[in-house]
């Protein structure tokens, strides 16, 4: 599919939606890069407390990373639900286009029905209740069908060249008729 197909609203709402997707994708891998350094310098604190002072350090040091990375997880979280919403509304909308294609296709069927049907002359207006006309209004239709084809001949007959080059002969023979 591509993108000269999708009409102007439906075209913004996925440049939108995927613009949201960058910078939650951008977001996650941050805060994932900041959890791993977090547990990095969590290692690196406890091998290094050699003695209770520097313990109390490293856990008042590992306790404010803990909250650092639940606070991170949480927002990993929420991102995560986000970027899951923004895709249900990608597919939403992707539903609702090719629905909307569908219907465009059924009514341009349609119309070129109805564009054959006015242009063989075919007129159902006239129809009984019952569903048949009756014997002296179909002579009628019949009549008219006929006089719109003829019509339509001789109109396609004086669209020729050879009708429209021979007309001065016309012109003349009729004025050597009249006395």
């Amino acid at each position: 599919m591509s993108d000269t197909d999708i009409p102007g609203r439906v075209q913004a709402e996925l440049t939108r939606l995927r613009a949201e997707r960058q910078v939650f994708t951008a977001e996650q891998d941050r805060l994932k890069a900041k959890l791993a350094d977090t547990e990095h310098e969590l290692r690196e604190a406890t091998a290094a407390a050699s003695n209770e002072g520097e313990s109390a350090e490293v856990h008042q040091k590992l306790s404010s990373q803990q909250e650092e990375l639940d606070v991170a997880k949480a927002r990993l979280k929420a991102l995560e639900a986000e970027v899951l919403l923004a895709h249900q509304q990608r597919d939403s909308l992707r539903a609702e286009l090719k629905t909307c294609r569908e219907e465009r296709d059924k009514l341009r069927l349609a119309l070129l029905d109805a564009e054959l049907v006015v242009s063989a002359g075919v007129v159902d207006a006239d129809i009984l209740p019952g569903g048949e006309p009756s014997a002296d209004r179909q002579r009628l239709l019949n009549a008219e069908r006929l006089a719109a084809e003829m019509a339509r001949e001789l109109d396609a007959t004086r669209r020729t060249v050879s009708w429209r080059v021979t007309a001065p002969l016309r012109v003349v023979r009729k004025k050597m008729d009249r006395p």
